[in-house]
């Protein structure tokens, strides 16, 4: 004789639902409230007149005037900042990102992911951009290029969880890789060469990870008691 059990009903259905959806942003609340400071501080933006507009843009910039001026402040607020409605669709992919790292490793690591590779990979450009300036390779008016906006984060959290692809990891790194500088020479940007450093940066810390994980994995050896 068998059993057959009725399917859930719709109320069943959205009980579940409840109580998954808290879970799942509990979970993940660093990057929820990450993505979300990213979505109002940039839904601001497009409400005001597009002079109102670049000006803030600009003045969170990144560029070699602001870190040379305000660095604090611009290294915080260009990472809240993206300038138009297509950019700001990264934030799906980036909360994503950040959401597994934070569901499989903590909040500290999301943390310490987010400022290594938005600081990380704006300090390689503006050196490289600061190089090029003083051997005459790159144009005066570069120092006060506007350059916000969360792909460095991006980028590099992605670049850490090659950590979760132990069998491809050796493909995702290189393939990733090989994008990010047929970018670079394509573009020749100097956002370009920041994918390519915080991508690096990601996969330096997927390692880390890596050795981390599999350390806490191995049994630990256990000698031989001492006699009484």
């Amino acid at each position: 004789m068998t059993s057959s059990q009725s399917p859930p009903s719709q109320r069943q259905r959205a009980a579940v639902l409840r109580r998954a959806v808290p879970a799942a942003v509990r979970s993940r609340d660093v990057a929820v409230l990450y993505g979300a400071a990213v979505v109002a501080t940039s839904s601001v933006l497009l409400l005001l007149p597009d002079a109102a507009a670049d000006a803030v843009v600009l003045r969170s910039s990144t560029n070699l005037v602001n870190l040379r001026l305000h660095p604090p402040f611009v290294l915080v607020a260009s990472a809240f900042v993206e300038p138009g409605p297509f950019e700001l669709l990264l934030v799906v992919p980036l909360v994503w990102a950040l959401g597994e790292l934070q569901r499989r490793l903590g909040r500290a690591v999301v943390l310490v992911t987010a400022v290594l590779g938005h600081v990380g990979a704006t300090l390689v450009v503006s050196t490289v951009l600061l190089a090029g300036i003083t051997h005459g390779r790159v144009a005066l008016s570069d120092v006060a290029t506007a350059d916000v906006g969360v792909s460095y984060v991006l980028v590099t959290s992605l670049g850490v969880l090659t950590a979760w692809a132990p069998r491809r990891r050796a493909a995702v790194a290189a393939g990733g890789t090989v994008a990010l500088v047929a970018a670079l020479v394509a573009g020749r940007t100097f956002t370009d060469l920041g994918h390519l450093a915080g991508w690096l940066v990601g996969l330096g810390l997927a390692l880390v990870v890596d050795r981390a994980r599999r350390e806490a994995a191995a049994p630990t050896a256990v000698g031989p008691v001492p006699a009484g």
